[in-house]
């Protein structure tokens, strides 16, 4: 069971709500004190940004010469949620790290809970709810959770928040904490809300039914306290158990943000059978999502671009203060050597080497904080470019299909959405290349326009063929012609996603780099989900998996870098296969050890060829394979050796070519 993140928007308001209206954790509020954080949620819910962060810096200096820092430090954390809300990220981050540095500073530790709080917030909101909960369990440790109930039930709520990804079971056992310690309907009526959504999600029809009978008697009883937040969601849900499907599409349509609306109307349509009008609505959902994570790139790649300049500022003014210190240090030495001899003189060249050792570490320390942020401008790009490239590859998968058909109506939107994941790749090329041009990972200058003239050709071509069927309303494009226009699309969007997604992975990994293998997992089972979960675009081939490894033989591995690896290698064998099969099959080596072997009736490898194919943006010549970047198999190597394994060619094979992932070791 899976609760989207948007369902989960209304959840930080009601966090919120605790953090800022009951803030005296100690004692109570001070009249003057509810004056401000009326005014600071007031500006919140109409959106006034720079009214509201001007309100929270005056609330803040007014509880800064207070001396009251618990509030102080929860008002300042208000700012993380609110960034976190509008999908600010890179201010978010840099605020969180502002906070920790103010709690050391003042040597108040016991409020280093705050930063780790507002940190869950942070990775929840980035899709990342694991590691959000662990952020709030730490939380947790650092508090007294008697003298400090109300700080305890944001910290329960927030982890019911987190966990309801994962582990539904135990969101609702937080929930339980929570209210015993807020009874009063506004906070009751809206954990029951959030119950309503969880209980529905895992098709707990009975649970909601009862949560529901609870949350509704609360609206009735107490209209004035009600918490409407959530409140569209409990009633498409309800009209959903009760089969009115219409009276739940027309909940969806009061819900503001239309991406979150797209998504219920999908659950609807799916729930009513209509599987093309659901299919519609995702793709609607996946266009508007990735409008906005365009948007959110824009701002974080300003925030990101002005902090580099700042630094780079920053750094030359060091460099000429650096210089004119030794000059000055040299000229000196000179007159006071000529003044007072050779003992002087060397205790001052002490004094300038030391000056100067001390300059250098700073100027590491610089170099070091430049990297980071380097570092989270790739991350933040790689994020970015997840929802165009699974766009993509969702078209490229479904065109493949001949039996696939969009009505003449559908074509437009369609290809609308090809069109903008295409022009947000193409728009992120250039500063994502550029990254890597520096990342210690990185590429180099030639290196880096080959990319750029392997896929801009292809982009190009996509983004024209897409246009033009978007853009003909008079449907004069023949059936025919439009046919063979998307074949070419697909093709392209295949090939365009995947060498972006081989790019981004190959640039981000580290042979050296230390992996956590916490996964224990059947070695035959995640072989054949691998296998069975991928779509192939060659129609000739079909695919066959066969073991005499017994079934509970279980691994310890990172089964997500494993997927990574053997879906690498399966897209090289569905590329190059002329037909036939391709065969997965898992074995136990003669050392003790285990392998997985990849089969395919490709043209045998020649031995100077096999030499230079694990050599990353090396293409063989004349493959007339279409437009790869030639690092799927170095990046197949490179992850098969940060999991301790080894890929190698089976030169001895005739038959074909046979790749084997050696080493793999029983848990």
């Amino acid at each position: 069971m899976t609760i989207t993140k948007n369902y989960l928007k209304g959840f930080f308001l009601l966090v919120l709500s605790i953090a800022l209206c009951c803030v005296g954790y100690a004692q109570e509020p001070t009249e003057e004190e509810v004056v401000f954080a009326q005014r600071i949620y007031h500006l919140q819910e109409i959106g006034d940004e720079e009214g509201f962060l001007q309100a929270e810096q005056a609330f803040m200096d007014y509880l800064e010469k207070k001396g009251d820092w618990a509030k102080y430090y929860n008002v300042w954390m208000n700012k993380v949620v609110y960034d976190v809300n509008e999908k600010k990220f890179y201010r978010a981050y840099t605020e969180i790290r502002k906070i920790t540095d103010d709690i050391r500073e003042r040597n108040k530790p016991m409020y280093l809970y705050i930063p780790h709080q507002a940190l869950g917030f942070y990775y929840v909101n980035k899709s990342n709810p694991e590691m959000g909960a662990q952020q709030f369990m730490k939380a947790l440790e650092k508090i007294d959770t008697l003298n400090n109930k109300l700080a305890a039930a944001n910290l329960y709520i927030s982890l019911a928040q987190a966990l309801s990804f994962t582990n539904p079971q135990q969101a609702l056992r937080y929930l339980d904490k929570v209210e015993p310690m807020t009874r009063n309907p506004t906070t009751t009526s809206g954990l029951l809300g959030y119950r309503c959504i969880i209980t529905y999600e895992m098709g707990d029809e009975k649970a909601f039914d009862r949560y529901y009978s609870q949350y509704d008697s609360i609206r009735r009883q107490y209209p004035e306290e009600f918490n409407e937040l959530n409140y569209d969601y409990v009633m498409v849900y309800r009209n959903m158990r009760l089969g009115n499907y219409q009276e739940a599409l027309g909940w969806c349509d009061s819900v503001d943000a239309r991406d979150e609306a797209c998504e219920l109307r999908e659950k609807v349509y799916a729930k009513m059978g209509l599987w093309e009008k659901a299919y519609q609505e995702d793709t609607m959902k996946d266009s508007l999502r990735a409008l906005q994570y365009n948007e959110v790139l824009i701002d974080d790649l300003n925030s990101l671009n002005h902090d580099i300049a700042v630094m780079d500022y920053a750094l030359e003014r060091a460099h000429a203060r650096k210089i004119q210190i030794i000059l000055v240090s040299l000229l000196s030495l000179a007159v006071i050597a000529l003044l007072v001899g050779m003992l002087i003189y060397r205790h001052k060249k002490n004094l300038r080497l030391k000056r100067q050792y001390d300059e250098l570490l700073l100027a590491q320390q610089r170099t070091k904080d430049a990297l980071a942020i380097r570092k989270a401008f790739v991350g933040s790009l790689q994020e970015r470019l997840t929802s165009p490239i699974n766009l993509l590859l969702g078209f490229a998968r479904a065109f493949n299909n001949p039996d696939f058909r969009l009505n003449v109506e559908d074509r437009e939107k369609a290809y609308e959405s090809i069109t903008a994941s295409a022009k947000s790749i193409e728009s992120l090329l250039e500063p994502l290349l550029d990254s890597f041009v520096y990342n210690h990972n990185g590429i180099g200058h030639e290196q880096r326009q080959l990319c750029l003239d392997t896929l801009r050709s292809p982009l190009s071509a996509m983004i024209g063929m897409a246009e033009m069927i978007a853009s003909d309303k008079a449907h004069s494009i023949t059936e025919d012609d439009y046919m063979a226009m998307r074949s070419e699309i697909s093709k392209d969007a295949n090939q365009v996603a995947t060498a972006v997604h081989e790019l981004l992975v190959f640039s981000t990994s580290d042979e050296g780099a230390e992996v956590v293998k916490g996964d224990l997992v059947g070695l035959n089972e995640s072989a054949l989900s691998s296998l069975s979960a991928y779509d192939l675009r060659n129609t000739n081939l079909r695919t066959q998996f066969s073991t005499n490894v017994d079934y509970d033989v279980r691994i310890s591995t990172n089964q997500d870098m494993l997927h990574e690896l053997l879906m690498t290698l399966i897209s090289n064998a569905d590329k190059y296969a002329t037909g036939g099969v391709i065969w997965m099959y898992c074995y136990q080596e003669p050392a003790g050890t285990y392998a997985i072997s990849l089969v395919n009736d490709a043209p045998a490898i020649g031995a100077e060829d096999a030499k230079r194919i694990f050599e990353p943006f090396v293409r063989l010549s004349g493959d007339g394979k279409g437009y790869g970047l030639g690092l799927g198999l170095p990046l197949a190597r490179r992850l098969a050796r940060m999991l301790g394994y080894e890929l190698i060619l089976d030169s001895d094979y005739q038959d074909g070519v046979k790749f084997v992932i050696t080493g793999i070791v029983r848990a």
